[in-house]
């Protein structure tokens, strides 16, 4: 019985992540950076305002590749190079407000989509599933799950 459960647990899943993958999928499609622009962005996004050379660090990348990215997306309005105040020999890059948008529009995805169909289940339902998410979690984190439906840690925040 448990392993029946649990292969229609992965299927639904799989079934579920599918159709927010293609309700989010628009957004993407949309975007014309490289994986290596859009990990640049996300970069700048996390990062604020940023040396050069902390860009080429978070992504692993050298200096000249990093500022060569960061030229991609001040070319493409997303990202702004400026002066550090307080030491002119290094440049700052951050994004734009299009470039915060664009990526908070992408991980933003189908999150909409989501709350929609989230807050058109039956209340007992949609109670169901906070519970289970909640004990999945629960084991995820190595913890017992909770009882009769208590909020683990962190939970109501989308972690």
């Amino acid at each position: 019985m448990q392993d029946r459960l649990v292969e229609r647990g992965l299927e639904l899943y799989r079934t579920t992540a599918h159709a927010l993958h293609t309700l989010g999928a628009p957004a993407w499609l949309q975007v014309e950076l490289s994986v290596a622009q859009l990990k640049a962005l996300f970069a700048l996004v996390d990062s604020g305002s940023t040396p050069i050379g902390g860009v080429a660090s978070r992504l692993g990348i050298g200096l000249p590749a990093a500022s060569s990215l960061v030229d991609r997306l001040v070319d493409q309005r997303l990202a702004q190079r400026r002066e550090d105040p307080l030491d002119r020999r290094r440049t700052l890059a951050e994004p734009t407000e299009a470039g915060e948008a664009l990526a908070q529009r992408l991980r933003q995805g189908s999150r909409e989509a989501l709350r929609a169909w989230l807050e058109g289940m039956d209340g007992r339902d949609l109670e169901a599933l906070v519970q289970g998410l909640q004990a999945m979690i629960a084991v995820a984190r190595g913890l017992p799950p909770p009882p009769g439906g208590a909020v683990v840690a962190g939970s109501r925040s989308g972690s």
